[in-house]
């Protein structure tokens, strides 16, 4: 089973040669194709991660030593990198190319456990507390 989040611009599919590869590759036989609206992070989820998490990730690998991580997008880059690691595949040669997932293609459930990862880990890695959304 795959999925493929599609993006409609205009009333038009924008990714259009991606979808038809895809049904391409499909070997013969019935299919079930679901149509549904993604729900992507939250304007909270994301004004909280960006104003509270990015900011105590910074601070907390300065104060460990990681000297240049200067700023918020710093702090998220190395965050993606430790949490949101994925593989692009070359389905030809089976080498894969490291590669990390966009914060914005995340659902709400996903960005939540993407945060609480963030939290548990730098308690125990940084050894700083991250005040959950409702507690700051």
């Amino acid at each position: 089973m795959s999925e493929r989040v599609v993006h409609i611009e205009n009333g038009k599919i924008a990714n259009p040669a991606a979808i038809r590869k895809q049904f391409n590759e499909l070997r013969d036989g019935m299919y079930l194709v679901k149509v549904s609206p993604r729900k992507v992070r939250s304007l909270s989820q994301n004004a909280y991660y960006w104003a509270v998490v990015c900011g105590m990730v910074r601070d907390g690998l300065r104060d460990a030593g990681y000297d240049d991580v200067l700023t918020d997008e710093d702090a998220h880059e190395v965050m993606k990198h430790l949490f949101l690691k994925k593989d692009i595949v070359n389905k030809k040669t089976d080498e894969s190319i490291p590669s990390t997932r966009s914060t914005t293609e995340l659902t709400t459930f996903e960005f939540s456990n993407y945060i609480e990862q963030i939290i548990t880990w730098a308690a125990q890695y940084l050894n700083i507390v991250i005040p959950y959304p409702n507690e700051y």
